[in-house]
């Protein structure tokens, strides 16, 4: 008979590391030369540049700019504007792009105006529903002349947004 010597398991020996106390750990006081490991530097303001030096005009440029949006309130009326901003900046707008989160089955009424100073004083065109392009054939708008949006019977809690898309000349240093 054949007798097998099956090799018996090895011993399973457990590694206990040795427990390390806590060590305390001092309180830094946060905003301290301490806790930023003394590197604070004196923040750098560049010179101002001085408007003597806004010489050369770009024109052409794309709007920027011309967006609005606000929530429809418990009234459902709304009224948004937009206008050019800084000296020597003149906008040619193009079409003026209204949106509400109602979408196409938006019953209120939107009223383009040319206007100064937030004052709507030229209508330039309606949107019967809320949403829609609107050509404009408005002179060259400076700051000041504002694209006023009225909103009457929008969906209460909707967003309303307005997009002006056209080009713009600007002064630059260059």
């Amino acid at each position: 008979m054949l007798v097998l010597e099956v090799p018996a398991p090895p011993e399973v020996v457990a590694v206990v590391r040795p427990r390390i106390g806590a060590r305390v750990v001092p309180a830094i006081p946060a905003g301290s030369w301490k806790a930023a490991g003394n590197r604070f530097f004196k923040r750098v303001m560049n010179a101002p540049i001085p408007m003597e030096r806004y010489t050369t005009k770009i024109t052409g440029v794309p709007l920027t700019g011309g967006q609005a949006s606000a929530v429809i309130p418990a009234s459902g009326a709304l009224t948004l504007s937009v206008g050019p901003q800084g000296l020597g900046t003149l906008w040619y707008p193009a079409q003026v792009t209204l949106s509400t989160t109602a979408g196409p089955l938006d019953t209120s009424t939107a009223n383009v105006y040319l206007g100064v100073g937030g004052v709507p004083t030229t209508n330039v065109g309606t949107l019967f529903p809320g949403n829609g392009v609107l050509a404009l054939a408005v002179p060259a708008m400076q700051p000041g002349d504002n694209l006023i949006v009225s909103w009457t019977g929008g969906v209460v809690g909707e967003v309303a947004a307005l997009n002006i898309i056209g080009t713009q000349d600007a002064l630059s240093t260059g």
